[in-house]
C-alpha cells in the first residue's frame, strides 16, 4: 500500500480542491500535529480557500452595486423616454403606449376611454409678443390645471408645442361635459409678469372602440379638435365620420393650393363700393377665389383656413395684391375708372408681424405704377390687433407710404375707442352682422348707429358691408355711413361688368 493510500488527508486535499473549482470556498482542512509537508499544503489550501471566499464575496457585491446603478438608470431613462421635459406631463410616447394597451383591453370587453385633444388658442402670438419665456410659462399653468382636472388613473400628457392630450375614463353621454369643463380651465388668466394671458383653446374628442388602432384614435380625435378650431362658436366637438372625409379632402386641396398659386388658378373677383354721397363708384373690394380645375370655383372659406395651416396665406396675399394692382393699372390706363379709384385688399395681423410686409406693398405699387393713395389695406379683425412692435411698424410704414388702413369686420370682435385710437388706421368696414335688420330692428339700428359714431368721433371712413336691401341702403343713408358695400350693388365679379 502507498503512502497516499495510507494517508486520509491526501483525500481530504482533494475533495477540498474539488470544491474550491466548484465555487464552494468553506473547505474544513485540519492540521495534524504531525506538521508536515501535507499539513503545510492543507493550511495553503484553506488561506487560498478564504481569500478567494473574500475575493468572490467582493466581486459578488460590486456586481449588485453595478446591477442597482444600471436599473436605477434604466429606470430613470424609462421617465425621460415617456415625460414631457417643460410641463413634467406624460408626453406622446407615453400617450400611445396607453392608448395602445386600452384597446388591447377592449378586445376583453374591459371599458374604454375617450380621448381628448386640446390645442391653445393663439398661442403663436403669445410668444411673439411677450417672449418665449413667457409662453413657457403658459405651458407650464396650463399644464398644471390639466393635471389638476382629471382624476386617478387618467392620464394628462403633452403631444408638443401648444398641443395637449388627456385620456379620461369617461363614456360619450359625460366626455361633452368633461370637454366643456376643461374649456373653462384653459380660459382662466395666466399672470405672466404685468400682463394677464388668457390663452383659451379647442377640443376636440373621441370615444374609443376595439376596430381603431392607437393611431387612427389620435388622428379622429385630432380631427374633431380641428373642426373646434374653425368655429367660432362650438370650441368642443365630438368626432363624426364624415370629419375625417371632410379632413382628408381639405389635405388634398392643401397640397394643389400650392399648384394653384404657381399655374394662376387664384384669382380676385370685384365687388364695388359705393359713395353715400353721390352714389358713385370709388372702389372695389378684391375677393380671391379658386378656379379649380375640377370642382370648378371655390371660394375663400374652402381655402383661406388651408393657406394658413400650410403657411402660404403669405403667398397668397401677394398673388392677389399682385393681380388687383395689374388690374387697377391696366383699368387706369384705359381711362375706365376715375384717376382716384381704389382696391381694396385683405390681409391678416399675422401678415403685418413681417417686418417686410410693407416693402412687398411698396415693390408692387412701383412694378404697376399705382398711386399709394389708390390702395386700401383691409385688416381682418381675426384677432385684438395689439399694437405691438412688428404690427405697428408696418401700420406706421403703410400709413408714411400713403396707402390707407381699414380694420375689417369692425364691430363683431375687439372694437373699441381705445383700440381704434391706437392704431394708425384710416377706416372701418363695420361688419354685415350688423348690417342685418338695421331697417326692421330699432335695435339693431341703435347699435349701427353706436358703432358708427365711434367710429366718426375717431375721424375715421366708414364703409358698411352686407348691404342687401334698398331698405337697409335707405337707413344707413341716414345713420352717417360713408360708403356701402353688398350684394345690393353687385356680386363679386370680373370688373367692369361688360
Amino acid at each position: 500500500m502507498t503512502h497516499a493510500e495510507m494517508d486520509p488527508r491526501i483525500q481530504d486535499i482533494v475533495d477540498s480542491i474539488l470544491k474550491i473549482a466548484g465555487g464552494d470556498f468553506a473547505v474544513s482542512l485540519r492540521p495534524s500535529q504531525q506538521r508536515d509537508d501535507i499539513d503545510a499544503i492543507m493550511v495553503g489550501i484553506k488561506a487560498m480557500a478564504n481569500r478567494l471566499s473574500g475575493t468572490y464575496e467582493e466581486l459578488e457585491q460590486r456586481v449588485r452595486q453595478r446591477t442597482h446603478l444600471l436599473e436605477s438608470a434604466r429606470d430613470k431613462m424609462e421617465v425621460l423616454a415617456y415625460t414631457d421635459p417643460l410641463t413634467s406631463l406624460a408626453n406622446r410616447a407615453a400617450l400611445m403606449r396607453e392608448l395602445a394597451s386600452q384597446l388591447d383591453a377592449a378586445h376583453r370587453a374591459e371599458p374604454v376611454s375617450t380621448l381628448f385633444l386640446i390645442d391653445l388658442d393663439d398661442f403663436k402670438p403669445i410668444n411673439d409678443i411677450h417672449g418665449h419665456n413667457a409662453g413657457d410659462r403658459v405651458l407650464q399653468e396650463v399644464a398644471t390645471r390639466l393635471r389638476q382636472s382629471v382624476r386617478p388613473g387618467d392620464l394628462a400628457t403633452r403631444l408638443g408645442g401648444d398641443e395637449f392630450a388627456i385620456l379620461a375614463r369617461v363614456d360619450a353621454s359625460a366626455a361633452k361635459t368633461m370637454g366643456q369643463r376643461l374649456l373653462q380651465v384653459l380660459r382662466e388668466p395666466v399672470e405672466v409678469g404685468p400682463a394677464n394671458i388668457t390663452p383659451g383653446g379647442s377640443i376636440g374628442f373621441c370615444v374609443g372602440h376595439e376596430s381603431l388602432t392607437a393611431e387612427q384614435w389620435l388622428e379622429c380625435a385630432d380631427t374633431a379638435m380641428y373642426v373646434a378650431k374653425r368655429d367660432p362658436k362650438e370650441k368642443v366637438q365630438q368626432f363624426e365620420d364624415f370629419m375625417l372625409y371632410e379632413r382628408h379632402r381639405k389635405a388634398l386641396l392643401s397640397t394643389e393650393l400650392r399648384t394653384a398659386l404657381a399655374s394662376g388658378q387664384i384669382h380676385p373677383a370685384y365687388q364695388t363700393v359705393i359713395s353715400v354721397e353721390d352714389g358713385a363708384e370709388v372702389g372695389v373690394e378684391a375677393l380671391a377665389r379658386w378656379e379649380h380645375p375640377e370642382l370648378g370655383e371655390l371660394s375663400p372659406a374652402d381655402f383661406l383656413p388651408l393657406a394658413a395651416e400650410s403657411g402660404l396665406l403669405s403667398q397668397l396675399t401677394t398673388r392677389l395684391l399682385d393681380c388687383a394692382l395689374a388690374d387697377l393699372g391696366q383699368w387706369r390706363r384705359g381711362q375706365r375708372v376715375s384717376e382716384d379709384f381704389r382696391v381694396q385688399v385683405n390681409v391678416t395681423p399675422s401678415e403685418l408681424m413681417d417686418l417686410a410686409f410693407s416693402d412687398k406693398v411698396t415693390q408692387k405699387l412701383r412694378e404697376h405704377e399705382i398711386p399709394p393713395e389708390c390702395l386700401v389695406i383691409e385688416v381682418t379683425e381675426e384677432r385684438y390687433i395689439s399694437g405691438d412692435r412688428p404690427e405697428l411698424y408696418s401700420l406706421r410704414a403703410l400709413r408714411e407710404l400713403g396707402v390707407r388702413v381699414f380694420i375689417d369686420d369692425f364691430g363683431a370682435g375687439y372694437s373699441s375707442f381705445g383700440y381704434l385710437s391706437k392704431l394708425p388706421v384710416a377706416g372701418v368696414k363695420v361688419d354685415r352682422s350688423i348690417t342685418i335688420g338695421v331697417d326692421s330692428d330699432p335695435k339693431q339700428r341703435a347699435v349701427m348707429q353706436a358703432v358708427l359714431d365711434l367710429a366718426v368721433a375717431c375721424g375715421l371712413e366708414c364703409i358698411v358691408e352686407g348691404v342687401e336691401t334698398e331698405a337697409e341702403a335707405a337707413v344707413l343713408r341716414t345713420l352717417g355711413a360713408h360708403c356701402l358695400q353688398g350684394f345690393l350693388f353687385g356680386r363679386p365679379g370680373p370688373y367692369p361688368s361688360i
